[in-house]
């Protein structure tokens, strides 16, 4: 009777540890278990994690197979899946509906860090100079389906708003490293960046951690360069009217 009890607790206080798990804290809960691949952790857990209220920056629902899915997060993110991606990632399965999920995540989780060897010690790299920043701070995660869609012929769109009117940013996603002695970085492989005057569309052929990077220092460059420039033509036009109204004072003289 006893070892039942204990049987019956356990299976209890393990169905309640699971239940409890809420979606916001999949990033923390992840990345204790290993801060350099988190993000395979946090796939598989953020589709089936406790979700207590409804957010703007968090989508989880089923969407139609038979159409383009169109997901907003917030004011500043848009999400476009087209239908043929949707039913690649449902794989076998016969539904007409596939789960989606989208959210934002602070881009302070992606850093290049190195795998743990065996022994849990991390292994000795140079290190890397970043001059490049994501745009908002704001990394998109969009999954669909059980299966990993890549090389799509009919691409997914990728919206960010850019209300600074940031310039020279480039879409990216996130690479996870293969080999211990790598680590995560930011690739543009599958993905081109357009660029509007009020946004950057990232068109990409597979789903993955999305990131709009942006060099500051280029576009301090360039703003300190245009400054310069607009100083000189202020200088040269100074010394035009001068050397104008000069003249015409000689000539005002000469006639009188």
């Amino acid at each position: 009777m006893k070892w039942n009890t204990l049987y019956l607790l356990t299976l209890f206080t393990g169905f309640s540890t699971t239940r409890a798990l809420s979606c916001v804290a999949v990033i923390s809960n992840c990345w204790i278990q290993d801060p350099t691949v988190w993000t395979r952790c946090y796939e598989d857990e953020i589709t089936t994690c406790f979700h207590r209220r409804s957010s703007i920056f968090f989508f989880r629902g089923e969407v139609n197979l038979s159409e383009q899915a169109e997901v907003k997060l917030g004011l500043a993110y848009r999400i476009q899946v087209p239908s043929s991606a949707l039913q690649r990632s449902r794989g076998v399965q016969s539904d007409h509906t596939v789960m989606m999920v989208a959210t934002l995540i602070n881009s302070s989780f992606f850093q290049p860090t190195p795998r743990r060897s065996q022994s849990r010690r991390l292994i000795n790299q140079q290190p890397v100079s970043i001059k490049q920043t994501v745009l908002g701070d704001r990394v998109l995660f969009v999954k669909v389906g059980s299966q990993s869609v890549s090389n799509l012929t009919e691409r997914v769109q990728l919206i960010f708003n850019n209300e600074q009117m940031v310039k020279n940013g480039r879409c990216v996603f996130w690479r996870e490293p293969h080999l211990m002695n790598e680590t995560g970085q930011w690739s543009t492989e599958g993905c081109k960046t357009i660029t509007t005057r009020e946004e950057y569309i990232c068109s990409c052929n597979h789903l993955s951690f999305f990131a709009v990077l942006v060099n500051p220092e280029l576009n301090s460059k360039v703003d300190e360069r245009n400054a310069a420039s607009l100083t000189y033509i202020t200088y040269i036009g100074s010394a035009l009217s001068a050397l104008f109204a000069f003249g015409s004072l000689i000539i005002y003289v000469a006639l009188q």
